[in-house]
């Protein structure tokens, strides 16, 4: 059976693939995700002023007809259907943004109201906004078949239509950053070299931070809109490591202990 790749690119599209005229999809008319009937919230401090985003650059998170549903390509999952397609494994990597985002999400910031905004750019240049509220799936398959379903449906919202957790936006990012904020880009190529704590003392706790990271195997963020690059080691670190000494770091800065 063939297959082809969904790319999302507006809000009412017909998706196509080589054999299948799938139809239109319409934002408008999407209310949850259809196996995913609404995403728990997770409560977080009322008390805490958020000040921390988050923008995870060049995501594996390639849709594309497999067998008889839509899928999000995985090299081990896929592995056959990429050879066929005479596809490169390595460049689908789901489990890299699927970890990070599990990362931010359970982290003492977030948990604390700290974090404003999540965004994934997809290495096909879709945009997503995760709200901090969000429960991501632990398990990797339950995480793609949920970012399959908002992919085609563009947003889900929480239960109780409590406003959308998931989104489909349009580019760019900068358009939804805080105004006056500080862009932070984090890559091995940097020469500057800090220790996070150290670094982020050099910033008052009023100042809005956002922390741009790269959530693929392999290759370096766009620097084009980022105010300062820098390395938080000498050495080459996943993007789950690199959030975490920042999370980590940040906790202790704002004392949430």
């Amino acid at each position: 059976m063939g297959g082809g790749i969904l790319q999302p690119c507006s809000r009412k599209r017909k998706v196509r693939d080589d054999e299948h005229s799938i139809g239109e999809v319409d934002e408008g008319s999407i209310d949850v995700l259809g196996a995913h009937p609404g995403i728990p919230l997770v409560t977080s401090n009322p008390n805490m002023k958020p000040r921390v985003t988050f923008v995870l650059e060049k995501a594996s998170l390639t849709l594309a007809f497999v067998g008889k549903n839509y899928h999000i390509l995985n090299q081990e999952k896929h592995a056959e259907f990429l050879r066929r397609k005479r596809m490169d494994p390595y460049k689908y990597r789901p489990d890299i943004v699927h970890e990070a985002l599990v990362h931010i999400m359970y982290s003492r910031i977030c948990m604390a109201g700290l974090v404003q905004a999540v965004f994934v750019r997809t290495d096909e240049g879709v945009l997503i906004k995760v709200d901090p509220h969000t429960r991501i799936p632990e398990s990797l398959d339950e995480f793609c078949d949920m970012m399959s379903q908002l992919l085609q449906k563009l947003s889900t919202k929480a239960k109780g239509n409590r406003g959308k957790l998931l989104q489909v936006v349009k580019n760019p990012v900068i358009q939804y950053l805080p105004v006056n904020c500080v862009k932070i880009g984090l890559s091995s190529s940097s020469k500057k070299v800090i220790e996070p704590r150290d670094y982020l003392k050099t910033f008052s706790n009023d100042v809005n931070l956002v922390f741009v990271i790269g959530a693929m195997a392999h290759g370096k963020i766009d620097d084009e809109n980022i105010d300062e690059l820098i390395s938080v080691s000498g050495y080459h670190l996943s993007a789950r490591v690199c959030l975490r000494m920042i999370y980590e770091s940040l906790a202790k800065k704002y004392e949430i202990w």
